[in-house]
């Protein structure tokens, strides 16, 4: 499956290269390339729409309602948005969008899916097929989530109150 492309924004992603719905099996081998098509493709995104467009990364445990968010405010945020996301649960597993968003000078968003373990785990019982994460992946990305930083390169972070219903509460802060 390729990245989501719409007319007003693109949503990339690795799991946009998986079928996980449908396969019998993924190996580690397929997750790999489906991150490095994601970061090829989003390099390409960049650099065609570098004076213009604001990168958001789009990030939370497995089941955090990434995909959702997306869906429900990409009209809102404008014509020029690129959405990058996956669970990227640490500023190192975030540090490669970054770098391929500051060599094409796009300004960088952080979107934080802070959503409680019981309601992504809830979620994710819900999915089909390879869609449903093992619980030992959710848990590893869960104990390894570090809060985005305006430090780490974004000019803006966005905490979304995984509670909430959706079009939750957001928290968002700037850089001064």
């Amino acid at each position: 499956m390729e990245s989501a492309v719409n007319s007003s924004f693109v949503h990339i992603g690795p799991d946009h290269y998986l079928d996980l719905e449908n396969a019998d099996a993924i190996s580690k081998a397929d997750v790999l390339a489906a991150w490095e098509r994601a970061y090829t493709d989003l390099e390409r995104e960049l650099a065609g729409k570098a004076s213009v467009a604001t990168l958001y990364v789009v990030f939370g445990i497995q089941g955090s309602g990434k995909s959702t968010w997306i869906r429900e405010n990409a009209a809102r945020v404008g014509h020029a948005a690129i959405f990058f996301d996956g669970p990227l649960p640490s500023s190192a597993k975030r540090a490669r969008a970054l770098e391929l968003a500051a060599r094409h000078g796009v300004k960088t968003v952080a979107v934080w899916l802070n959503t409680p373990l019981e309601i992504a785990m809830r979620r994710n019982a819900g999915r089909k097929g390879l869609a449903v994460i093992k619980t030992e992946a959710i848990l590893h990305v869960h104990n390894a989530l570090e809060a985005p930083t305006l430090e780490e390169g974004f000019a803006e972070v966005i905490v979304v109150d995984g509670n909430a219903a959706a079009g939750g509460q957001e928290r968002r802060k700037l850089l001064p």
